[in-house]
């Protein structure tokens, strides 16, 4: 007769009651070989389930004994002899640490997972309560030895081992896990993480690789081609020409006749517009006296400039459209500071801040009209040239994007977990660089005035339109955090550290610049490195 404990699989005329008694099981070894219910001789069905309730009996735990651990004990794996559809026992083990999971979980229970001491290349996610003990030799019958490790590596990008959950305690026992350098921009790596779950670690090594570069900000407006400077914003748009002197003449012109001015003009940004002043109009001669004559309207000022002189002499502050003053330039990205974050997936660093747009261009003022003094023959006077409008602004930059954070390099990740070390070595890598800003777009060109009217037979020619400010550039974007190194992050209950216990963090990552090479001194920080650091 055999002790044995219930995992799901077995009847109900073989159910043990729950507390630790034992019941029969069929004298059969492929019956216990197949359940994995039949324990050692002497091994209490209260203890079966591995990692919880109250922990792994001596008779189940590969360090305590000086014979191997018999196949009742949970699922064997091995990487060079085992096949999936095996039936996890040491002489038809499973091949990967997932299948052995996989198999668990069915159960519904509890279990353990004993690994030849090999490499097993794959990302291991353990349930809470699923104990795992490595270093076991193969070759000896699965016999334990202090000398030999348990190797998980998985890929890139990858957190090597975790452990998820509430309920049970895992044991963790003589692994080395190591992960992979990151390679996608700002992934971290990461060699064990811990969420919410107790996990003990005994006579193991964490080893985490180096984490990626941030991503780089994407600038204010993308280049026509690599390496190809940032296109400037959108040019104001040239004002309208004024109307040349007797060009209203349909016949009968009338005493109170105008010729308009050029038209305003518009460049639309967005939100925000530039306009450039309506050109003054041209008049008549009062009555049709040619030594008498008024002068053209004066021209509109362009958006928030103020009022343009009358007259048509086409100076400065009198006829002559004024030109638009330059947008204002948009501020910078702030540059990235502070720790960063843990969540229940990993490390979350800190991204440069993105740089504000830029101003457009204030619209150029409309040139005044001339005074009408044209003989536009047959002795009818004719309303004098019209001034032209002032040109649109241009249109201000877009910002610069602030750069990604690097990617952490942390060998062990505790959020709100248990976690207990007892002679481990814990190493990390290098963190990555953080992202550099992204650059600025310059602001658009502002519009070219329009062209006064031309007068006739002896008349004034009208003013031009004055030309429109440029539109201020955009802000370059602030640079991302450097990537920390810890061998330890938590966040929640500290790491608890037991005998011999090594923490080496690496270098930290330099923070990225800020775009357009750091003009506005805008880099993002180095990242921290420590043995252990608490995170929010």
């Amino acid at each position: 007769m055999k002790s044995w404990v219930t995992r799901g699989l077995a009847s109900a005329a073989f159910t043990a009651l729950v507390g630790g008694t034992s019941a029969a099981c069929f004298d059969s070894a492929s019956d216990c070989v197949l359940t994995y219910m039949c324990l050692p001789p002497g091994v209490s069905s209260g203890s079966a389930g591995g990692g919880g309730g109250g922990g792994s009996p001596d008779e189940c735990t590969p360090s305590e004994r000086d014979e191997p651990v018999e196949d009742g004990c949970g699922v064997f794996v091995s990487s060079s002899l085992g096949d999936d559809n095996g039936e996890g026992v040491k002489d038809a083990p499973a091949k990967t640490l997932a299948a052995a999971i996989e198999r668990i979980r069915k159960e519904s229970a509890p279990g353990r997972i004993y690994a030849c001491a090999e490499e097993f290349a794959e990302a291991v996610e353990l349930p809470a309560g699923v104990s795992l003990y490595g270093g076991l030799d193969c070759k000896r019958g699965w016999a334990w030895s202090s000398d030999t490790k348990t190797t998980i590596a998985a890929g890139p990008d990858q957190v090597a081992l975790a452990v998820r959950g509430e309920e049970g305690t895992t044991h963790i026992e003589d692994v080395l896990v190591k992960a992979a350098d990151a390679q996608t921009a700002g992934a971290s790596s990461i060699a064990v993480l811990v969420e919410g779950a107790t996990v003990e670690l005994a006579r193991s090594e964490l080893v985490a690789g180096n984490g990626a570069d941030g991503a780089p900000g994407a600038p204010g407006a993308e280049p026509s081609a690599p390496g190809d400077p940032v296109p400037a914003a959108q040019a104001g748009a040239t004002g309208s020409d004024g109307a040349n002197a007797c060009s209203d003449l349909d016949g009968s012109p009338g005493p109170d006749a105008t010729l308009p001015g050029g038209a305003a003009v518009e460049n639309a940004c967005g939100e925000e517009s530039s306009v450039g002043g309506k050109g003054g109009d041209g008049a008549i001669a009062s009555g049709f006296d040619s030594e008498a004559g008024v002068a053209g309207a004066a021209g509109q000022p362009g958006l928030g400039q103020p009022e343009t002189g009358d007259g048509w002499e086409c100076l400065p502050g009198a006829g002559l459209g004024g030109p638009g003053s330059r947008g204002e330039d948009g501020a910078p990205g702030t540059g990235a500071t502070g720790l960063g974050k843990l969540t229940a997936t990993g490390y979350i660093g800190v991204s440069g801040g993105a740089g504000d747009a830029g101003k457009p261009g204030q619209g150029g003022g409309g040139g005044g009209g001339a005074k009408g003094l044209a003989n536009c023959g047959g002795g009818l006077p004719g309303a004098g040239a019209s001034g032209g409008s002032g040109g649109a602004g241009g249109c201000g930059g877009k910002p610069g994007q602030g750069g990604g954070a690097g990617g952490a390099s942390i060998a062990l990740v505790s959020v709100d977990a248990t976690v207990t070390l007892t002679d481990c070595r814990v190493q990390a890598g290098q963190g990555g660089q953080g992202g550099r800003g992204g650059d600025l777009q310059p602001g658009g060109s502002g519009g070219r005035g329009g062209l006064g009217g031309m007068g006739a037979s002896g008349s004034q020619d009208a003013c031009d339109g004055g030309k429109g400010g440029q539109g201020g550039n955009g802000g370059p974007g602030g640079g991302g955090l450097g990537g920390p190194s810890f061998a330890i992050a938590f966040r929640g209950t500290p790491v608890a550290q037991v005998g011999s216990v090594e923490l080496t963090p690496g270098t930290p990552g330099e923070g990225g610049p800020g775009g357009n090479d750091n003009v506005a001194q805008n880099a993002g920080a180095t990242g921290a490195a420590a043995p252990e650091q608490e995170l929010q």
